[in-house]
């Protein structure tokens, strides 16, 4: 069965000690050298390993490096082709199974809203800081801004996310995230300020924080007594560059595990 994960536990992740001994440059005992690198594919195992339930992306990137388009595959078969479409100053429009949606963009080319109609009266709207990463998501309906997403930001680092009710008043929980030594130059995605899993992985959203997430945890506002905890592993290639991840956590649902792996394109 098809899966997105929606906002769906960019969990708690453990720095695996390659990332140190991987690194020969490295002297001081510090992280290693990374070269930034697009990234051609991200595959994730929904089953934790198994290859039951496999979602793959591979990007196709324009002449700016913007993604032009993804091939979406499952089980090793094509899914949908997603189309990005920048032809129009100021707006870009996805194409995804057949269906259009109109985004407007800054002049870096992060989204700032997603429309819902076609006035553009209502929408989705994405907030940056002057870095270049989210720090809000409101939703414009009824001729009123509700606030979605609140994320503070040090270092670099996404280090909260709190999501509130439809009200945009009620906090309906918080995670709290913490870093390794390594550097996330090709802005893999780890927060998940956007529902859906192709949106996140496009790239039209901003920054990616600085550094690997180590681990978060989770607190739901309607059971305080409660918190949930998500882990990361990794391996790295011969450039340093995260060639896999494994997320192990506990949810609202039980406990889960996730396998994901990346390749790049090589200059």
């Amino acid at each position: 069965m098809k899966k997105y994960l929606m906002f769906l536990s960019m969990a708690l992740l453990t720095l695996s000690m390659a990332l140190i001994s991987s690194c020969s440059d490295d002297d001081d005992g510090g992280a290693p050298v990374v070269e930034p690198s697009l990234i051609k594919t991200i595959e994730i195992d929904y089953s934790g390993g198994n290859g039951d339930e496999v979602e793959k992306w591979e990007f196709i990137y324009d002449d700016k490096d913007r993604v032009k388009s993804i091939n979406n595959s499952y089980n090793g078969s094509l899914d949908d082709v997603i189309l990005y479409n920048y032809s129009v100053a100021g707006k870009l429009t996805i194409t995804k199974s057949g269906n259009e949606t109109v985004y407007a963009i800054d002049s870096e080319s992060r989204v700032t809203k997603e429309f819902w109609n076609a006035e553009e009266t209502e929408y989705q709207e994405y907030r940056y800081n002057a870095d270049g990463r989210m720090t809000k998501v409101l939703e414009r309906y009824d001729g009123k801004d509700h606030l979605k997403f609140d994320l503070t930001i040090a270092n670099g680092n996404v280090t909260n996310r709190i999501r509130y009710e439809d009200n945009g008043v009620t906090v309906r929980e918080n995670r709290k995230f913490d870093y390794t030594i390594g550097d996330n130059l090709s802005g893999i995605h780890q927060i998940y300020q956007i529902d859906s899993e192709w949106k996140n992985v496009g790239g039209t959203f901003g920054k990616q924080s600085q550094k690997l997430v180590d681990f978060y945890v989770r607190s739901i506002t309607a059971d305080p007594t409660t918190s949930f905890r998500a882990d990361y592993e990794y391996t790295f290639d011969a450039k340093n560059r995260v060639a896999t991840q494994t997320k192990n956590g506990t949810s609202s649902g039980g406990p889960f595990s996730e396998a994901w792996s990346y390749t790049y394109y090589e200059d």
